[in-house]
């Protein structure tokens, strides 16, 4: 009985362990936590430039100038020292203006007035007088092509007119050369009686403007003037071989410094420089005309090259009452060749001194 028992015990344990090994397992299921991260709406904001609305703008400006005796200058009649004459203390009143009127049209004007500040004693010669005027109307095409007409009446009543094609060939700001304008002309000059001693000039202007070490600037303008004269002119000393034409470029060139002593909100006080030609003249031909009654030579000649060289000196004062109202003064003095200015026989530089006050106002 009790292997019986035994028996069926051992058996018990051994099916136990069988049906254990048949056992399978099931997975266990971890369940993840999901984090839904949300990501930022980002809105695109289209900005629109607008184009600021034209307003037209401008300036007006006045200048007074005196300029004293040239040295070693008596300008009397009676002293025979006849160089210079005429162009000692005298003063000149310069209205300028200009106006953008579109963006594409645009006015300049300016108009000298000329007077005589000497004592009228018959011992002197008048000074310079009469009115200067030159008006100019620009019609801007494109950024390259640029129409200008010009109308000037000068103080001997000579008037002319000119029409250029002004094409900005070149621009690069701080450089040795920084502007560069080619400018075809066609210019018709009347006499002051308007007969026919009239001038006809076809060419082109060349505008130029840079920057030079040391802080100096240099600009100018290259004239090519292909003149055809409404009367002849003389070639030689005995008034013949006329001539009705005549290439005759000019050049100007100028360099300029400014200097800054003191400057504040409202005061700047500079001290300038500025010279050059102004302008070197190269003729074709030598001119001849008829000698003053009384005179020993037949003929006067004019020299086919001709220059004025000068430098001049100022030291400038200018005060802003607001930020369209400007007042300025100064006082200076220029060293030219005056008078002789043949390129054979270019002499008598001497000191002119000149003082002014001036006005700006922009709007």
């Amino acid at each position: 009985m009790k292997k019986l028992a035994l028996l069926l015990g051992s058996l018990l344990v051994v099916g136990t362990a069988v049906q254990a090994k048949e056992v399978i397992v099931a997975p266990v299921e971890v369940s993840k936590e999901v984090i839904v991260v949300a990501e930022p709406v980002v809105e695109e904001v289209v900005v629109v430039e607008l184009t600021p609305e034209f307003k037209p703008s401008g300036y007006l400006g006045l200048e007074y100038k005196a300029y004293g005796e040239t040295e070693g200058h008596g300008d009397k009649i009676s002293s025979g020292d006849t160089w210079h004459t005429g162009k000692n203390n005298y003063a000149r009143l310069q209205t300028t203006f200009g106006v953008q009127a579109t963006e594409k049209f645009s006015v300049q004007g300016r108009i000298r007035d000329y007077s005589d500040l000497e004592t009228n004693d018959e011992r002197y010669k008048n000074s310079k007088d009469g009115t200067e005027t030159r008006l100019r109307a620009y019609y801007k095409h494109n950024d390259l092509f640029t129409s200008r007409v010009e109308y000037k009446d000068a103080t001997d009543e000579k008037q002319s007119f000119e029409y250029q094609a002004r094409l900005n060939v070149y621009k690069n700001e701080g450089g040795l050369l920084s502007n560069l304008v080619f400018a075809p002309k066609f210019k018709h000059t009347m006499a002051a009686n308007n007969g026919g001693a009239y001038k006809n000039t076809v060419g082109a202007d060349i505008d130029y403007a840079g920057n030079l070490p040391l802080g100096f600037t240099w600009d100018g303008t290259i004239y090519l003037n292909q003149n055809f004269y409404g009367e002849d002119f003389h070639t030689n000393s005995d008034l013949t071989n006329n001539k009705d034409k005549a290439f005759e470029p000019e050049w100007e060139i100028y360099l300029r410094r400014n200097f800054a002593l003191y400057a504040n909100n409202n005061y700047a006080l500079d001290f300038n420089f500025e010279g050059g030609y102004d302008p070197y003249i190269f003729g074709q031909y030598d001119k001849y005309s008829l000698a003053p009654e009384g005179s020993k030579e037949k003929s006067v000649k004019s020299e086919k090259n001709s220059y004025e060289l000068y430098a001049l000196l100022t030291l400038d004062l200018e005060y802003k009452v607001t930020e369209n109202f400007a007042l300025s003064t100064g006082a200076g003095a220029e060293y030219r060749n005056w008078d002789k200015i043949g390129q054979s026989e270019a002499s008598d530089w001497r000191w002119q001194p000149v003082a002014y006050a001036a006005m700006k106002v922009t709007f």
